[in-house]
């Protein structure tokens, strides 16, 4: 994807690597069988990604992972041009030609009913109208906000495994707020099917494991402190994770300020303007990358009150959410099921 999309969206993901595997050392980086883990790294959606595995055969995939990735751009970046989701975006419907289109639909569709709507990937013309898109534009007012906000709304699509279509030529569509996930969950799927038991699989902040690091231990994942002082990026707590995902979204980073008022990225769907909610960062912790990116989005739109009720109802999902009280103090909240796996 276009690096100016993609390095905005890199910035506002704070989950950061905590685990030394990114040199490779014979003596040290092995588990108890004496097989070394590996690294990769390479530039992706336009950003990194780094890649530690396990392989009893020392097999290089960076070849094989750049090639899914180009492929992975070629259905669903809304940067380069003949993708499959920018000939939706400028068309009536499409048939797919790749295999990664349908799978986020359907799971986007999944969401966006378990978030009564917080969560909605027609949200794109409002993300360009308020100067998040490729093209920068004048500050909206609320009649142009509310002519485009009649083009937003899942029940303006329909699709199947096949095909997905419109109902008016001005919706369309942006997956950058689950793509970038499931992009991790193909290249772990991928190693996966090669054989690999232990790996972590990072690309622009977020990340899955499987198995256990060089050391046989548990993943280790640090959480950004969010601050928007802050220049540099300071761990507030880690999370332990073992065959998981984990995302984090949030607006301290990227923002504007209008006439003394702060505007993140993050808007809500069912207003059209961006969120003023009480979270200020979201760390989900899901069985699949894509599910951990779409509920962090989901939950800076929901607020802590809507992502507590939410995640009361989604076992499979854990959390950690930094907000500001009624008096401005950063709190921080996290689902039991976490408790045993937090280091503050």
């Amino acid at each position: 994807m276009d690096n100016r999309k993609k390095n905005a969206i890199y910035s506002l993901l704070l989950v950061a690597v905590m685990v030394a595997v990114w040199f490779y050392r014979n003596d040290n980086n092995s588990d108890a069988k004496g097989i070394p883990y590996l690294f990769i790294s390479g530039e992706a959606q336009g950003t990194t990604y780094h890649i530690s595995y396990q392989d009893d055969q020392s097999r290089n995939f960076k070849a094989a992972i750049d090639s899914i990735l180009n492929q992975f751009d070629n259905s669903l970046s809304t940067y380069k041009n003949g993708s499959e989701i920018i000939r939706f975006n400028q068309s009536d419907s499409l048939t797919f030609e790749l295999p990664f289109f349908y799978p986020v639909l359907k799971k986007s569709l999944e969401i966006h009913q378990a978030s009564e709507g917080a969560f909605d990937p027609t949200v794109y013309p409002l993300i360009a109208a308020w100067g998040f898109g490729p093209q920068k534009t004048d500050f909206p007012d609320t009649a142009r906000i509310n002519q485009i906000i009649a083009y937003v709304g899942f029940d303006l699509i329909s699709f199947n495994d096949k095909t997905v279509k419109k109902a008016t030529d001005s919706v369309s569509l942006d997956f950058n707020a689950i793509a970038q996930g499931y992009s991790i969950d193909v290249i772990h799927d991928f190693l996966e099917k090669e054989g690999v038991e232990n790996m972590m699989v990072e690309l622009g902040g977020e990340l899955r494991v499987k198995g256990r690091n060089e050391k046989g231990d548990k993943w280790s994942i640090g959480i950004d402190d969010p601050k928007v002082e802050s220049q540099q990026s300071t761990r507030i707590a880690i999370i332990k994770l073992t065959d998981q995902a984990i995302s984090t979204s949030g607006n301290y980073r990227k923002f504007f300020v209008h006439n003394g008022i702060k505007y993140g990225h993050t808007i809500d769907p069912r207003t059209g303007f961006p969120i003023q909610r009480d979270i200020v960062s979201a760390t989900v912790i899901a069985p699949t990358c894509m599910e951990a990116d779409a509920w962090s989005t989901a939950f800076m739109v929901t607020g802590l009150a809507g992502a507590k009720e939410i995640l009361a109802n989604q076992p499979n999902l854990s959390a950690f959410l930094m907000y500001e009280d009624e008096n401005g103090d950063m709190k921080q909240f996290y689902t039991e099921n976490l408790i045993d796996s937090v280091v503050l």
